[in-house]
């Protein structure tokens, strides 16, 4: 069951809320409407959440999820996950170079909030994809006997210390060559 829309006349909404700033005043505080910043909210925007021509979400339902600066955690690659949810679009303004305005963190928020789980474990998804191949590209795994493989996955130790000597487990470091070792390596390149 729909509800009857209450009309308003202009001249009735201009007594309380004249310009952009006083209706994204009445939206935030008055009404609890979670906007984004007050720069890349449009006045055609806030007045399609005033119709209900688009969907309104409170402040108090937002969740947030804190996304790292991958490049394919783009606003782009969160609005393309976004066009499978209706629902979600609804909340975005409806012309698409206004939502390309919107902040990253906003759109996140919105989506988070809408989608669940299923946005969450596609970040991570993204972000466990990206950690391995930074690993591999940059050859930072340590090799490791399979027996010293098990016995480390159930040591319960943390590291206090600031050294850096993990690094030099890494398959692709070398060992540190004395000044002589150099030298004789110098000389056969030259030959």
């Amino acid at each position: 069951m729909s509800l009857q829309k209450t009309k308003v006349t202009a001249k009735d909404f201009a007594a309380k809320y004249r310009d952009k700033q006083e209706v994204y005043h009445f939206l935030t505080h008055d009404v609890g409407a979670y906007l984004s910043s007050y720069d890349s909210m449009t006045i055609w925007h806030m007045r399609d959440i005033i119709s209900g021509q688009r969907r309104m979400i409170k402040g108090t339902d937002m969740k947030h999820l804190s996304v790292p600066m991958y490049e394919d955690l783009t606003i782009k690659e969160f609005l393309n996950f976004a066009k499978d949810y209706p629902e979600v679009m609804k909340a975005f303004p409806s012309v698409e170079k206004e939502r390309k305005k919107l902040p990253r963190q906003y759109i996140i928020n919105v989506i988070y909030t809408l989608v669940g789980q299923p946005f969450r474990d596609w970040v991570y998804r993204l972000v466990d994809n990206r950690h391995e191949s930074v690993v591999d590209k940059r050859d930072m795994n340590i090799v490791m006997d399979p027996e010293i493989a098990a016995i480390y996955k159930e040591s319960k130790a943390v590291s206090t210390n600031q050294g850096a000597s993990y690094n030099l487990l890494k398959a692709s470091s070398k060992r540190r060559r004395t000044k002589a070792e150099i030298e004789e390596e110098a000389k056969q390149e030259e030959l």
